[in-house]
């Protein structure tokens, strides 16, 4: 577990300069650049978002305080890599020490040690985009809500709850969902569970005071979110969620590339190997039959596969999961895969969970998604991005850094 939390800890580190540098990773380093020099007001309000409404003020504050200690793009994506290393760890350790004597324990560490080498999650770890801060976030969140029957845990899920969608809209959602999901398992499975719900009252208004020129702004602004009933009949969220999990969705930033020039790597003496694309074929597999595993099991608990929804690895599973998933679901979204992020790192322990019993399959999903993010990393790295493609050129090449 160690050697792979480091491994997927170098990765974030590797080759910081093939960072993107797209619209949004400009626009979001030169306003807190402008801010933090004094060139620029203070901004209420982020950047236009995918909607069409600008995101709440707290997207683009955070960036402003790392202006102030990161002078360059470079030094800046260093401390978004560092804050993701850290939410590793963090949880690692956290799920390590709170865990002692729990049989699910190995489950959630396997789970955040997939988190650590999967090709997306190191992918969302190297950007200066907000949503690369929601792992952090999410982390926090999780271990406040864990804590809710103390004062200072639900006056901590209050306020991340409120601040995490403030991020990214994503936050929103996943902090309702957990909300509902908190409300009918303590009700229903914990009827003497105390929950310190006037701690978590003034967490959540806490939280809200940053919030409010977003929501003066919002009343007036007409709302131009991309809702369809497609989003009803393909449920985008939960496939994401299955996809993510198994390191198989890069096509999300190479476009066309992701089959005629990612999947035949690594190449040797020139020679594609195709070990990338036998690797995904192993995944898709294992993913079909854990799947088909996990359905099974709904209708007939065994093992691991189903966790008691009243212990933490059933809750979590189910309320990051599936409550979250069906608020976004009902609201009708065009759900990207980024917005998945916010449920970090919940399906990997998902997946984790599926495979506990399958030691050797498992080491072969780990195997394979860390042969597929150094993969990734390599081909930018060689290639220098791709400018049709939504990853883009590499911040190396368009600012001439190393030359």
């Amino acid at each position: 577990m160690l050697l792979l939390l480091f491994i997927g800890s170098g990765l974030r580190l590797l080759w910081a300069a093939d960072m993107e540098w797209k619209g949004d990773e400009i626009w979001m380093y030169e306003t807190a650049r402008q801010v933090a020099d004094g060139n620029q007001p203070w901004p209420w309000l982020g950047m236009v978002s995918s909607t069409g409404l600008k995101n709440p003020g707290l997207s683009v504050w955070c960036f402003i305080l790392l202006a102030y200690v990161a002078p360059t793009p470079l030094a800046m994506v260093r401390w978004i890599q560092g804050l993701n290393i850290l939410a590793i760890w963090g949880l690692f350790l956290f799920c390590y020490w709170q865990g002692r004597g729990q049989a699910d324990r190995p489950i959630w560490l396997w789970g955040i040690v997939l988190a650590a080498v999967s090709p997306l999650a190191v992918l969302f770890s190297r950007k200066i985009w907000a949503q690369d801060l929601l792992p952090i976030a999410s982390v926090l969140f999780l271990i406040a809500h864990r804590y809710r029957h103390r004062p200072w845990g639900a006056f901590g899920w209050g306020w991340v709850g409120t601040l995490i969608g403030q991020l990214h809209m994503s936050g929103f959602f996943l902090a309702a969902g957990v909300w509902l999901w908190t409300l009918y398992t303590d009700w229903r499975h914990h009827p003497g569970f105390r929950v310190r719900w006037l701690s978590w009252l003034g967490g959540t208004l806490l939280g809200l005071i940053p919030l409010l020129p977003w929501l003066a702004y919002a009343a007036r602004a007409p709302n131009q979110a991309a809702r369809s009933w497609v989003g009803w009949v393909v449920p985008k969220y939960f496939i994401h969620w299955v996809t993510t999990s198994l390191g198989v969705n890069l096509s999300y930033s190479l476009g066309s590339y992701f089959w005629s020039d990612f999947l035949p790597q690594p190449r040797l003496f020139g020679v594609p190997t195709y070990g990338v694309a036998i690797a995904h074929g192993f995944l898709l597999t294992v993913g079909l039959w854990g799947l088909a595993r996990w359905v099974r099991a709904c209708r007939y608990p065994v093992n691991t596969l189903m966790a008691p929804v009243a212990n933490p690895l059933g809750f979590y599973l189910r309320s990051f999961g599936f409550a979250t998933g069906l608020i976004f679901t009902l609201f009708a979204l065009n759900t990207p895969v980024h917005y998945v992020i916010v449920a970090f790192p919940m399906m990997y322990v998902w997946l984790a969970a599926i495979l506990a019993d399958q030691r050797r399959i498992w080491f072969g999903v780990l195997g394979c998604q860390v042969l597929i993010a150094i993969a990734f990393l390599a081909l930018i790295h060689g290639t220098g991005g791709f400018a049709d493609a939504d990853y883009g050129v590499v911040y190396r090449l368009q600012s001439g850094w190393g030359q």
